[in-house]
């Protein structure tokens, strides 16, 4: 990670010394640099997004930006440097190496950040046409505001002063971030829904509407119609042209912000769906473990034996009914209490037809909770530590109390550890507690005294 890092930041100062070379090279030939700095400044941002992985949506957007800011910043540092450096050639350059150096670290920091965000069917697709339309479409947009300020539509200041009169109208201020809010959350969406074909156009048109709708607010003074442009479609087009750029950092802020949302949701899903599928596990290997399963028909066997047909039959009925209740709330996230101690009490009473004597059960529940709910075979898995993890006799009887107390189901069992048995690994506490936090962001609590374990499992 730190080596790649590192290789970042030197190819960032490459293509900062080759900015520099190229800006002071132009002006010893006359020639205007826009464009061999432009195609830098793109490659620079694809050679680095592509090291560190990056989404090619993203990757478009932070070429535009890298260009723009390039532009706007580029057309001011150069004069307080100049007053610097009293040099014609040199300043400019520096002013570049300068730019071209911040863009590419910016770029490289969250190009690396980004790295966390899905890159999975809601993407689209990489590819070289596409990549190269996208550069050609940016260069093209560089070359547009070059021809711009050549012919004069722009003299010196006035594109920043278009600027600040579009970011102090609280009327452009709205329409700009509502609008590209709003044309994000669509882009989002068609991501989700796989319908990458037509997110390109989308935004495309989104992009131009936008800043049309910003300029129309500036130049005719809306909402008072008191517009002090008088120059017709040249102010317009100036207006257009810094509404654009705008436009354009502000759609990158909000895409970004949303793509960092919605990645994180997706990664709290991902995160719950790792927890579901352990807790599940963890239940299901509860059932079928071999200790379980031999315990079981060793008793079945013992039933039929003594020809006690009806308890064996009932025996059968509620191993069933066990792995039919399993089964029926695999994909549930909560249960009906009630539904949970039902549950509990056919695996309870299996156990005592394993455990004759030495097991105790006492219960305390507030009937106006049974409605409530609780995550599924919760319950059942606590009564199963307290039986696995403690000796279970008639001369040492466990106790296990099962309470309602406020709105958390309590579970305590008196403490008289096996000598030989297996030590606690808490996994399946765990399990719950991940459950309990990923589905209703409640802890579970666990406490131990010197005789008592006791745990406390909140109810929705």
């Amino acid at each position: 990670m730190k080596e790649r890092t590192l290789a970042n930041i030197l190819i960032v100062l490459l293509f900062a010394v080759l900015h520099f070379a190229v800006a002071v090279i132009s002006r010893i030939l006359d020639y205007y640099d826009d464009i061999p700095l432009t195609i830098l400044t793109i490659t620079m941002v694809l050679v680095i997004s592509l090291r560190n992985h990056t989404r090619v949506e993203l990757m478009a957007l932070l070429m535009l930006v890298a260009v723009l800011l390039g532009f706007l910043i580029g057309s001011w540092l150069w004069a307080p440097i100049s007053k610097l450096v009293d040099n014609s050639y040199i300043a400019p350059a520096i002013s570049t190496f300068i730019i071209t150096t911040a863009l590419g670290l910016a770029t490289d920091a969250i190009t690396q950040r980004s790295k966390r965000f899905r890159t999975d069917a809601y993407t689209w697709q990489l590819s070289t046409p596409k990549i190269v339309a996208i550069a050609i479409s940016i260069l093209a947009l560089r070359i547009a505001y070059t021809l711009m300020f050549r012919t004069n539509i722009f003299t010196e200041g006035m594109l920043l002063g278009n600027i600040v009169s579009i970011l102090s109208n609280s009327w452009a201020i709205l329409v700009l971030f509502i609008g590209n809010v709003i044309l994000t959350m669509r882009v989002q969406k068609r991501q989700r829904a796989k319908q990458t074909h037509s997110i390109g156009w989308g935004l495309s048109i989104g992009i131009l509407i936008i800043p049309l709708i910003t300029t129309a607010i500036i130049y005719f003074g809306l909402p008072q119609m008191d517009s002090p442009y008088e120059e017709g479609v040249i102010d317009f087009v100036r207006i257009l042209s810094a509404a654009l750029l705008i436009d354009l950092l502000v759609v990158t802020l909000c895409y970004f912000v949303q793509l960092s949302l919605w990645s994180k949701h997706e990664l709290n899903e991902e995160r719950q769906q790792k927890h579901r599928a352990e807790y599940q596990y963890d239940r299901l290997k509860q059932q079928i473990n071999p200790h379980f399963l031999f315990n079981s028909l060793g008793i079945l066997d013992y039933l039929v034996q003594e020809r006690e047909t009806e308890r064996a039959s009932s025996f059968i009925r509620k191993l069933a009914n066990i792995y039919r209740y399993m089964l029926n709330n695999d994909q549930k996230r909560l249960v009906k209490l009630s539904e949970e101690l039902d549950f509990t009490d056919m695996y309870i009473d299996l156990l005592k037809e394993r455990f004759i004597e030495g097991m105790v059960i006492e219960r305390e529940i507030n009937e106006a909770l049974l409605d409530r709910h609780i995550v599924p075979c919760s319950l059942q898995l606590l009564v199963e530590n307290a039986t696995k993890h403690n000796i279970v006799a008639g001369d040492m009887p466990l106790t296990i109390r099962i309470a309602t107390e406020g709105d958390m189901l309590v579970v305590r069992n008196n403490l008289q550890r096996r000598k030989h048995g297996q030590p606690s690994t808490r996994l399946g506490l765990a399990n719950i507690q991940r459950q309990y936090l990923d589905i209703t962001r409640r802890d579970i609590i666990i406490e131990q005294t010197e005789n008592e374990f006791i745990v406390k499992l909140p109810i929705v």
